[in-house]
């Protein structure tokens, strides 16, 4: 197989090992299957090969599946402080992370975003700072 979305899928694929999700999709995939699958956002992510960031989601579970409500319904909270780091609004992002990990304490995602907000509201990124992380390997 050979194409742009082959090259971002085994992009993706590396980075279910830096993000702890089994699966990861990309933009246009999450669009063909949000309204089957409840979908958790993951980054902005600049890939091998891309110029441009593209949006990666982690698949939650089917909406037909049993998934427990509580996580569903704090998970909008995570949302919530992924919004707000990524509009640099650090300490409402620490809150809202802080807020999602007291139910969910050993949650790798927001850990990682609660340690990212704690960093930069202390020392914010420059002007240039669009929330995207590079990955210059595969």
């Amino acid at each position: 197989m050979i194409g742009d979305a082959v090259n971002l899928a085994s992009r993706l694929e590396g980075l279910t090992r830096i993000y702890g999700m089994d699966i990861l999709l990309g933009a246009t995939v999450a669009e063909y299957v949000r309204d089957e699958f409840h979908l958790r956002s993951v980054a902005r992510a600049q890939v091998k090969g891309k110029t441009a960031p593209v949006d990666i989601f982690a698949l939650i579970g089917a909406r037909n599946e049993d998934i427990d409500p509580e996580f569903l319904k704090w998970l909008e909270t995570y949302e919530e402080a992924i919004l707000k780091f990524r509009s640099r609004d650090f300490k409402q992002a620490k809150i809202f992370f802080s807020r999602f990990l007291e139910f969910y304490p050993d949650d790798f995602l927001a850990k990682m975003y609660l340690d990212r907000a704690l960093e930069y509201e202390k020392a914010p990124p420059n002007e240039a700072w669009n929330a995207v992380e590079v990955f210059e390997k595969k």
